[in-house]
């Protein structure tokens, strides 16, 4: 068959599907895919490792300080100047983009609708996370389906047809299957957009309520795997499966939760917990200064890098060098008027947890009994398969990539321009001579390189291919 551009896209994201979990026993369409496809064996998700900032990298192909958003739970004074907000529900994301400009860079869907085409976003995730997928989806006119974004009637030819809205539940079975039969029955034989994205809410939901591994989490993994089949068969009973590039991915990966920290009575004790706000994102903690005050923090710093559940620590932002025992947070990307004076990532381990699965953590905040959001490898390593056309069939690629380089490249697939704003790479490694043209065979080959960066503040694995820095684990 001559090679050939795609015309369109499916992707779906797996909310905190770690890829040591895809089988063909468990996941049979995803490791279908793979074998069809190009399957990325070291790809890396950016640092926090939770799901809204690296929605935004997804989406845009650009880091947090290129398109603002640093975590999902942050400081925004100009929004609550006493308390960190989360951007999962309600409406930060219009306040936000009105006091510090964030969100600015233009997504994948920008570029499609700016080059006539559509996206439809099915999401049962969080308001936050569905609308850093296209945040000017409303402005545009692309369609949505989520519980709370979507509008009556957006919603009332598929509620006619498919029943009421699912209540959420854990595993959101009921819910995840109506938003793929939306998609199935509805979306793809009679909108036939340009872009259908459907991000699942599970595995990350039933993880976090009964932990890593656990036989819901499992069974959660199993239905997502279902949806991917309705999806694929619809497409193909449509007549558009030889033409729509599918994407699976996830946000982050997984750790268990075995210990818990509380920082308040450390920050307590050294008179800073009136300037420092505490800023929970799973297994690592964000910490902004109310007033600037390099002195005080750095005595924070001091006091709880000896605690046994803290791990890495990263500073140094808007013009400030890093403090005494911490990394610099600009090599992750991370700067702004909303990121923190002090990462926080967590302890974690490999050891192996009860339900036979390796990967531990300490978590902030919560009762989760699986987490994400720190720096270990577990969390950082991420899925991503790709199949269709356009894309090189049965390759496995060992070569670093990241969340950031999805953009670029399924622009590339399909032809479109590259906005400046993208700092990611295109994977040229997964692309036939159809997206590459003239480009393949142009340069020699880049070998990869693997280093660790190691201070008394502990060890950073990094590693680098075509011009970009990933980020492996962090170690103390």
């Amino acid at each position: 068959m001559t090679a050939r551009r795609p015309s369109r896209l499916l992707i779906m994201v797996w909310d905190g599907m770690r890829p040591d979990l895809i089988s063909p026993e468990l996941t049979p369409n995803l490791a279908a895919l793979g074998v069809m496809g190009v399957v990325f064996d070291a790809h890396h998700a950016v640092l926090p490792t939770v799901t809204r900032v690296n929605a935004a990298t997804l989406a845009t192909g650009a880091p947090s300080a290129t398109h603002g958003l640093p975590a999902n739970t942050f400081y925004a004074p100009a929004v609550d100047a006493r308390a960190p907000i989360s951007i999962g529900d309600g409406d930060n994301v219009a306040q936000l983009r009105q006091a510090y400009g964030v969100f600015a860079a233009p997504t994948i869907s920008d570029v499609i609708r700016a080059n006539g085409g559509r996206t439809v976003i099915l999401s049962s995730g969080t308001r936050g996370s569905a609308q850093m997928l296209h945040p000017r989806r409303r402005e545009v006119g692309d369609l949505i389906l989520h519980p709370t974004l979507s509008t009556d009637a957006e919603m009332a030819p598929y509620v006619e047809r498919l029943g009421p809205f699912p209540e959420a539940d854990v595993p959101d079975s009921a819910r995840n299957r109506w938003l793929a039969r939306a998609g199935a029955e509805m979306v793809i034989p009679e909108l036939r957009p340009e872009v259908l994205i459907f991000w699942h809410d599970d595995p990350d939901q039933s993880q976090h309520k009964f932990g890593f591994g656990h036989p819901l989490s499992l069974r959660a993994i199993r239905e997502a795997d279902d949806h991917l089949g309705l999806l694929l068969d619809a497409l193909a009973a449509a007549g558009l499966r030889e033409d729509t590039l599918v994407v699976v991915g996830s946000d982050h990966g997984y750790v268990q939760v075995r210990e818990r920290l509380d920082l308040r009575p450390v920050l307590a004790s050294l008179g800073a917990h009136e300037n420092v706000i505490v800023a929970p994102n799973g297994c690592s903690v964000l910490l902004h200064q109310i007033q600037r005050d390099a002195a005080e923090l750095a005595r924070v710093v001091a006091e709880i890098r000896h605690l046994p559940e803290v791990g890495v620590m990263f500073s140094g932002v808007r013009g400030a060098d890093p403090l005494d025992g911490t990394f610099p947070l600009a090599p992750l990307g991370i700067d702004g008027p909303l990121a923190p004076d002090l990462l926080v990532t967590l302890a974690w381990s490999d050891a192996q947890h009860e339900h036979g699965y390796r990967g531990v953590s300490s978590e902030y905040g919560s009762s989760n009994r699986a987490s994400h959001g720190g720096a270990s490898s577990w969390e950082i390593r991420n899925t991503l398969i790709v199949q269709g056309p356009g894309v090189l069939s049965g390759v496995r690629s060992a070569l670093p990539s990241g969340i950031g380089d999805l953009a670029p490249t399924l622009l590339t697939a399909l032809g479109l321009p590259i906005p400046t704003s993208v700092t990611g790479r295109v994977l040229a490694e997964a692309l036939d001579e159809s997206c590459l043209g003239a480009r393949v065979g142009a340069e020699a080959p880049e070998v990869p390189k693997h280093w660790d960066e190691a201070t008394a503040a502990g060890v950073l694995r990094w590693s680098s291919h075509g011009g970009r820095q990933y980020l492996n684990e962090a170690r103390r």
